[in-house]
């Protein structure tokens, strides 16, 4: 199985810059997005001329500065099909992405000073009876609401009335500026931000990193960038929601297209490499809507921290242990230039299939293929024994490491030149000291559960000899305030990995 490793240039990295208003407009007629007629009134107004608003098109975003002293006011007119409303229910998915802020505004504030008011009721829209109408306040540069009515026999036409105002400001003139995108849909909303993890971190050494993507992202008329910063998130609270605002955003170290065709031949998998050791990154999930002229959403930021030494080197791609995907100690010969990565991965894969080899021919002489009541098992297959024994020898054959210097209190420090076994010793000659992540104790217990009991496997049940070889708090293993302490452990940004899973559970664990 082969996996295509991204190496990505490094563009220069530009200091923080909020999007002025001249940079908004650049940005409005590059995307050359419709616009309504801009109806401004006065907040001394007590009336609205319905007749005189912009009429919002279905799904096409409006952008437009709003001045302190500004008061939009626009209408939606639904599609009443029956395709188009639910149960006798209407509803208009409202969303809006802020894009700046003023320049005196304090980003640090989630709070943005921008309200967006609605109603379908036409006598409060035109007397402008904001306590009767529905608010939606801008909040880290995001907006979002849900407009509903129910359909009545003896009407035909619905209008849904919105006004986009500035709070009451103190320190506010009229030279402050907020420029937005909003839009109304009665399919989907257009902006939209997400807390529901689409990525995450399998593993990194000190310049590479393993990142897996969820399949659901790879669905139709969507597309997913990666964005990656050096530091802390430099995006500002005020607008770390906002699309707008970290698409135009500068800083962007790495940007790493989520195509399939840019995975590795894991088609959810990927792989930055270049980073700089010891170095802490964020980065934030993009989305662009590809269906529609305009739309998309962020993620919630995360963050990680590359390998604090050279003594471990990710792993990916190998032809046996095709499910391995972690760092490993590195090798002497690696490590000074004398070998290649693909050289060095092909001595575990290599030294993990030689010991594969005797348990096959065991396996020869299980009738798997027999009718189910002659087979070892009602409920087991030879697939599964031989799917099980793979994982438990690729783990213990291919130790997961990290630096000894981030070591926690149930991994296994070795010092350099030194391993679990003569293999790791003489071949892999670790240069450097480095600790070892022990496979799980369900990684033996799959085993014991999978394959014919002829064959004699067991796993300790001791836990003080299971110490020496496992590490898992599902099996009382370790005591319980012990897994307590560790469980939710963080030093330097990293989160302590108690044990090393194999197989499904490989995958998108915390670093």
């Amino acid at each position: 199985m082969l996996l295509l490793q991204l190496i990505l240039a490094v563009p220069t990295v530009l200091a923080i810059n909020v999007l002025n208003a001249s940079d908004y407009t650049n940005t409005i007629e590059q995307l050359n997005l419709y616009s309504p007629e801009v109806k401004y009134i006065s907040k001394s107004e007590s009336s609205l001329d319905l007749d005189t608003l912009g009429v919002i098109q279905e799904s096409i975003p409006i952008q437009i500065p709003v001045h302190y002293n500004d008061v939009l006011a626009y209408k939606f007119k639904p599609n009443l099909s029956p395709e188009l409303t639910h149960s006798y229910q209407l509803l208009v998915y409202l969303s809006a992405s802020l894009c700046s802020v003023p320049d005196s505004w304090n980003t640090s504030d989630p709070f943005n000073g921008m309200n967006l008011f609605y109603t379908f009721n036409e006598t409060v829209a035109k007397s402008l009876l904001y306590d009767d109408m529905t608010l939606i306040t801008f909040q880290n540069g995001f907006a979002e609401g849900l407009a509903q009515s129910y359909l009545q026999n003896d009407r035909t036409d619905y209008t849904l009335y919105i006004i986009i105002e500035p709070s009451e400001c103190d320190n506010c003139d009229s030279d402050d500026v907020w420029n937005l995108e909003f839009a109304a849909s009665q399919t989907q909303s257009l902006f939209v931000y997400d807390t529901e993890p689409r990525i995450s971190v399998i593993d990194v050494d000190y310049n590479s990193i393993l990142f897996e993507a969820d399949h659901k992202i790879f669905a139709s008329n969507r597309s997913y960038s990666l964005q990656i910063f050096e530091g802390e998130y430099p995006i500002p609270i005020g607008l770390n929601q906002s699309l707008c605002f970290i698409k135009a955003n500068p800083n962007a170290k790495y940007s790493l297209e989520l195509d399939q065709s840019n995975s590795t031949s894991f088609s959810n998998v990927f792989v930055i490499s270049d980073l700089t050791i010891a170095e802490q990154y964020s980065a934030v999930l993009v989305v662009d809507f590809t269906d529609i002229v305009y739309g998309g959403g962020v993620f919630q930021p995360f963050g990680f921290t590359m390998s604090k030494s050279k003594s471990c080197k990710l792993v990916y791609g190998l032809s046996f242990c095709n499910e391995v995907a972690y760092s490993v100690p590195i090798s002497s010969n690696l490590l000074y230039d004398k070998e290649t990565w693909g050289d060095f991965v092909s001595q575990y894969d290599n030294y993990s299939e030689s010991y594969y080899q005797p348990f096959q021919y065991a396996m020869q002489q299980i009738a798997c293929d027999t009718e189910l009541d002659a087979r070892y098992s009602p409920i087991r297959t030879c697939d599964d024994c031989m799917y099980s024994y793979k994982q438990w020898l690729c783990a213990v054959t291919i130790p997961r490491c990290v630096s000894s210097l981030n070591a926690g209190p149930f991994n296994k420090v070795y010092k350099a030149g030194t391993g679990r076994n003569k293999f790791i010793e003489d071949t892999i000659n670790p240069p450097l000291p480095y600790a070892e992540v022990l496979p799980c104790y369900n990684v033996c217990e799959a085993i014991v559960r999978d394959c014919p009991a002829d064959f004699s496997f067991g796993c300790p049940e001791d836990p003080e000899l299971a110490k020496l070889s496992y590490s898992d708090p599902s099996y009382n293993i370790l005591e319980t305030d012990e897994i307590d302490m560790i469980t939710e452990l963080e030093e330097d940004g990293d989160i302590y990995r108690l044990c090393n899973y194999m197989g499904e559970n490989n995958m998108g664990l915390p670093v």
